[in-house]
């Protein structure tokens, strides 16, 4: 008797676990309007609202601008991220911009299509990413 009920509570605590872990997602993103060979492209990802405010990114990749526009395949866990990209155009390894905070480099984020600035709101900038997402674009443009 005692080995059934160790057998269910050990089968009870491993489907917790399996659930609890979020899926591994396949997904392709494309950013757009690349200046070719214009600076390093700095891709990052956004899981919560708290990572996006304090501009620490869950995942960051670093990408060669040698085409319009340039992809990277990764796997992410399945979720809610905002998505941002920079072109570098003088490769210091940062975004500038000028004394009103406005960018000076080519800047892209999910949720934005190149009218006026881009929200400061997760929510507002979010995408899900899970099984159904195949490819997100990300559209740099210039303020």
């Amino acid at each position: 008797m005692k080995k059934v009920i160790f057998l269910i509570i050990f089968s009870f605590v491993f489907l917790c676990y399996g659930f609890s872990q979020a899926p591994e997602v396949n997904i392709r993103v494309d950013i757009t309007n690349v200046a070719v060979n214009g600076g390093t492209i700095y891709l990052v990802f956004f899981s919560t609202a708290e990572n996006f405010r304090n501009e620490s990114p869950d995942y960051a990749f670093a990408l060669q601008a040698q085409s319009g526009t340039v992809s990277q395949e990764l796997s992410l866990p399945a979720g809610e991220y905002v998505i941002s990209a920079f072109q570098d155009a003088n490769n210091n390894q940062r975004l500038d911009s000028n004394f009103l905070g406005v960018p000076r480099e080519l800047v892209g984020i999910s949720n934005y299509f190149g009218r006026g600035l881009p929200s400061r709101n997760f929510d507002r900038q979010k995408i899900p990413i899970n099984s159904f997402t195949g490819t997100v674009t990300i559209g740099l443009y210039r303020f």
